[in-house]
Order: structure tokens, then sequence, then C-alpha cells
């Protein structure tokens, strides 16, 4: 019995070592169906504004200028601290309770600028006076006929002059656009020419009293003789006996009536103005 069961006792052992040191089967894999793989896009990336600041924090400050914090000033002595801060608070307050002094400088300037503009205008105009006078002058003694042209608007109860110019060979002697000929029986023009013949231009523009949008523009052209040693006289009187300014409201009918009435007289010189 004894060697029946040592029998059992080692086969068991024996099977139980065979197990032990057998290898186990590897486990079949199961094949999976492949699945297809999504493409994705990759992003666009916006390139940053502004480069990233790579420089180190140290390098930066190493490049700033080293400003010395402010020095305080000494105390004075004798004064204590409290009253020190008073006085200083009481600076700092009044400093900046003191407006700005820029638009002061602006303002002289601008005064400066205006004055000297002012300065400039006088005396140009006192050196057009002077060249006007020393041109009278000169055509004085180079020429001896002295010719007034006068022009006169007789109508100016019904048109108004808005504009009226006088021409002497073509240069512009008069000119006016405030209605003066309509006004009184004014001198317009009073200088020296050459003896001979001159040719004259009368031109007048005027609008309706009842009704502005009724205009006219009329000219005339004369020639006048100077003499010599003698005064040339041109007596113009210009009117307007037309009603269309205040009858075509009524009738829707009127007419223009432009008339230049010119008389020409030449005048012996006085005996004093002569010598001269």
């Amino acid at each position: 019995m004894r060697a029946r069961t040592i029998v059992l006792i080692l086969v068991v052992m024996s099977i139980g070592m065979s197990l032990a040191l057998a290898k186990p089967r590897p486990k079949k894999k199961k094949h999976r169906k492949a699945t297809p793989t999504k493409t994705v896009k990759p992003k666009e990336v916006e390139p940053p504004d502004e480069p990233p600041d790579t420089v180190p924090t140290d390098v930066k400050d190493a490049t700033k200028p080293t400003i010395a914090p402010p020095t305080t000033p000494p105390a004075t002595p004798g004064v204590g601290s409290g009253s020190g801060s008073a006085a200083g608070s009481a600076a700092g307050s009044a400093a900046a309770a003191r407006p700005p002094k820029e638009a002061e400088p602006v303002k002289k300037a601008e005064a400066t600028d205006v004055d000297s503009l002012r300065q400039e205008y006088l005396a140009l105009r006192d050196e057009l006076f002077k060249s006007r006078a020393r041109a009278n002058a000169v055509a004085s003694q180079l020429y001896s006929t002295r010719v007034q042209i006068k022009l006169t608007y007789t109508t100016a109860r019904f048109y108004n002059p808005t504009k009226a110019t006088i021409r002497l060979d073509g240069a512009t002697v008069y000119e006016n656009a405030s209605g003066a000929i309509g006004g009184d029986d004014g001198l317009r023009f009073d200088g020296y020419i050459a003896p001979g013949r001159h040719l004259i231009t009368f031109r007048i523009e005027a609008s309706g009293k009842d009704d502005a949008s009724f205009t006219s523009a009329t000219e005339a052209q004369v020639v006048v003789k100077a003499v010599a040693g003698k005064d040339l006289i041109v007596n113009t009187k210009a009117r307007d006996s037309g009603n269309i300014s205040y009858e075509w409201k009524r009738s829707e009918r009127g007419n223009y009536g432009l008339v230049f009435d010119i008389g020409v007289k030449t005048v012996a010189r006085a005996e004093g103005e002569k010598k001269k």
C-alpha cells in the first residue's frame, strides 16, 4: 500500500511538472476590417501682427538708459518736516492751477502779423498815391492838353447801375460797381493827354428795380481830339427810358430805351495854369 501511494504521488508530481513546463499556446488574433482614415486639412495659421518679443527682460533693461532718482532738496534749517511737506504740496497745487502760457505767444504773434500787414498796406497805398501824383505831374509837363470826363446815369430811379467803366485809348481810367454814377454828376477822370485823336469807351450795366431779372449792358465808343494848350471837356449822360422792368408784370410786354448823350468841347486854359 505504501509503495502504491508513493508511485501515485510520483506520477502526479511528474504530470504537474510536465504541465508547468509545457508552453501555452498563442491565442489567435481576430482580423478587424480596416476603416478608411479621414483626411483632415491643416488649419491655416495666421502670422502674428508683430514678431514675438524674444529678447530677454534682462537684455531689454540693459539697453534702457538708467535714470537716477530725483534728489530731494535739502530741508531748510529751522523748519520741521510737517511744514516742509505742506509748503511743497501748496506749491504743487499752485503750479497745477496755473494755466499754460502757450496761447499768449500765439496771440502776440497773430497781433504782430496783423499790424505788420496793416503797416505794409498803408505803405503801399501811400506809394500808389504818390506814384499817381508823380504820373500826373510828369504827364502835365509832357502833354499840354488836360482832359476831364464826366458820366451821369439819369434814370437811377427805375434802374440800378450795377457797373460803370470808362476806357481811354484802351486803358481803364474809371470803374465803379456801387452805383455812384446814379447819385451825382461827378467828375470820373481828370488827367493829361497828348494833342491829337483819342478813343473813349463808355460801358454801363444796369438791372431793373421792380424786377432785377431784367438786366442790360450798353456800350458807346467815340473819338475825340485834343488841342494843344486847351482843356478838353467830355460830358456824358446815359439813361434807360424803357418800361420793361415794371410793365412786364402787368401786360407781359415792354421795351429798353438805352441812350448815351455825349458832349465834347475845348476850353481855353487860364493864364495861371499856362504859366505853370
